[in-house]
Parts: structure tokens; sequence; C-alpha cells
């Protein structure tokens, strides 16, 4: 991990981002591009909400990237501790918001992007709404979904939800790779619909090897429980786990990805189990 994008738009949420990812940076010894696109009115489909009217974007870039060095300021007199301090350099860029981050996590060689959740529906509406679902569609790299309530001390554990499917070992091989720069532990846990049979513990055993042998991390634990609802079943699993962790998904897998977005708020996910969400592509280079 060596460069991680940090979207804001200097709201208190987006900010509270910013300053998880730059604590997060400093884990992982890695540099840090603040980010904030002034979103150009585009009329396409998945555009719902338009952000802007037209108007003087100039000057609006230009109040826009004092924001950016005063957030950018306050990161580095913030930062007493010894030992790394992430580099940090700032990008505002002008256009439809996911066309210019796709844009900047290409030419910038971007790892990970970070970005706020909405503190009033946990995991539902995300800090750049509809822009931030069609990310999750189509980015690149993985996202690090950060909730107003989240403060990062040390990842010491990093769920993965998972079908033991084979084809979700590659992901897992990066994700262990993630995880050693953390000295985390990775808990593949799996839901099942029904009660847990000979045959499946049998399964769940045969993954994790498979899983340990291709992925040459020791660090690897597997857990699984009976529910018919995914978003309780990892309730279940994280609650009684201490809160130096967070929750990982292939984006790949939309049933479970819209029963987070859509039933945190019914479920009060966001309440009873405030976690980052890494939401990983089904291809990672």
């Amino acid at each position: 991990m060596k460069t991680l994008l940090l979207l804001t738009d200097f709201s208190p949420t987006a900010n509270h981002a910013v300053s998880y990812g730059y604590d997060f940076a400093k884990l992982l010894e890695a540099e840090v591009i603040l980010c904030h696109v002034v979103n150009v009115p585009a009329e396409i489909p998945q555009y719902e909400n338009i952000l802007l009217t037209f108007g003087n974007y100039d000057q609006i870039e230009e109040e826009s990237i004092e924001e950016l060095k005063r957030l950018k300021k306050h990161l580095e007199h913030s930062d007493h501790n010894k030992g790394f301090h992430p580099p940090v350099s700032y990008l505002c860029e002008t256009g439809v918001v996911t066309d210019q981050i796709d844009k900047i996590v290409a030419k910038r060689h971007v790892d990970l992007i970070i970005m706020g959740t909405h503190a009033s529906s946990g995991l539902k509406h995300l800090l750049l709404g509809n822009h931030t679902r069609y990310m999750l569609d189509t980015a690149a790299v993985p996202l690090l979904l950060i909730s107003p309530k989240e403060k990062l001390t040390q990842i010491k554990w990093m769920a993965f939800a998972t079908d033991l499917n084979i084809e979700e070992i590659p992901i897992l091989i990066k994700l262990a790779k993630l995880a050693s720069l953390l000295e985390a532990e990775i808990i593949l846990m799996n839901i099942c619909h029904e009660d847990l049979s000979q045959e499946k513990d049998i399964q769940q055993q045969q993954f994790l090897s498979l899983v340990k042998k291709e992925s040459h991390y020791p660090k690897i634990s597997c857990q699984s429980t009976v529910d018919k609802s995914i978003v309780k079943g990892l309730e279940k699993l994280c609650y009684n786990r201490d809160k130096d962790g967070l929750l990982s998904v292939i984006h790949k897998n939309r049933n479970f990805i819209n029963e987070i977005l859509i039933g945190s708020h019914t479920q009060k996910l966001a309440k009873r189990l405030v976690l980052p969400l890494l939401v990983l592509p089904p291809n990672i280079n």
C-alpha cells in the first residue's frame, strides 16, 4: 500500500474520514492525497442528484484549493507523534465526480480510496450519494468507508464475508498482504442460512487451509453462524470482539452490498456495529 486518496467535500463527516485516513496512512507508511472534486452537472442516468448548479467554477475551485491547503496544514500540524509522517499533497479537479476520481486513481497509482458515511443512516446513504454507488460498481481499487463515530487506534483484525468460493482466494491473497502490514488477523466469516452440517464444517476447514496455503499468511481463522440475514449474522460474529477491526467484502456480491446499504438503517447496524467497511473490487492489480 503506497498511496491513499482521501475524498472530502469539507463537511465534518468528510473531514473526519480524512483524519482517519491520515492515521491509517501512518500505519501503512503510505502517501496521502487530499482530493476534492467540484462537480459539474451531467445528464447521465446514474446521477440522480446534482450537487452544484452552473456558476463560476474558477472561483469555486480557488476556494476549494484554499480549503485543501488548510486541511493539509491541520493534518501536518496536529501530528505530534514520533515515527512515520505521511507525505501529504492535494488535488482539486472540476468535472463529473466519478470520472475525475477514475482519472486520478489511474494517473497517481492510487491503492486505496477513503471516504465517509453519514451519521444519520449508517451505511445506507454515503457521503457522495449516487456517485459512491457508481464507484462501488466500477472502482479498480478498494474503497474504505468510514463512519463519523469511527476512531482509529490499531487494526487488530479484518473480517472477510465469504461464501467459501475459491474465486475469492486471489482477493484474499491481496487482503493478506494488507493484513501483514498491519499485523492483523483475518477472520473468514461465513453466514449459513440453514443449520451447520458436518459437510459444511469440512468445507470451511478445507477452504481455510487453502487460503492459508495460497496466501502464505498464518494469522487466518474461520467463523460461522446461522442466520437468514447476512448483516445480522455478521453482527453476531463481530459484536463480542474488540472494536479495533474492519469488515471487508468483495463488491461483486451485490446481494450482500445491497443488504448493508439498504438494510443497515432499519437494523440499526451503524449503532450496534460501528466498523469501517472495506469494499474490494473483484480484480485487484
